[in-house]
């Protein structure tokens, strides 16, 4: 297992200290879609494409952003680019 953590990014970063356990990146980032799709759902009608999810792995690389998107349908393809 391996920690990971889901910062919120809008301009400034809000830390996730807590983070998680998980199997693997892949796990990490449908973790991080299911956070967007909560966040997404409790936010203004309107589009900010600053607003992130940022997966950070145990050893500080960072996995993936996952947008924020008001507009994004929920069964719409994955909304991320991972990081090498």
């Amino acid at each position: 297992m391996v920690h990971y953590y889901f910062d919120l990014k809008n301009g400034t970063t809000k830390r996730d200290h807590a983070g998680q356990e998980l199997r693997s990146d892949a796990e990490a980032i449908a973790q991080a879609n299911v956070i967007a799709d909560g966040l997404s759902a409790r936010s203004a009608t309107h589009q900010d494409h600053a607003r992130h999810i940022c997966v950070i792995h145990e050893d500080g690389h960072e996995v993936t952003r996952v947008p924020i998107d008001v507009a994004a349908g929920k069964a719409s393809a994955p909304r991320f680019k991972k990081r090498s």
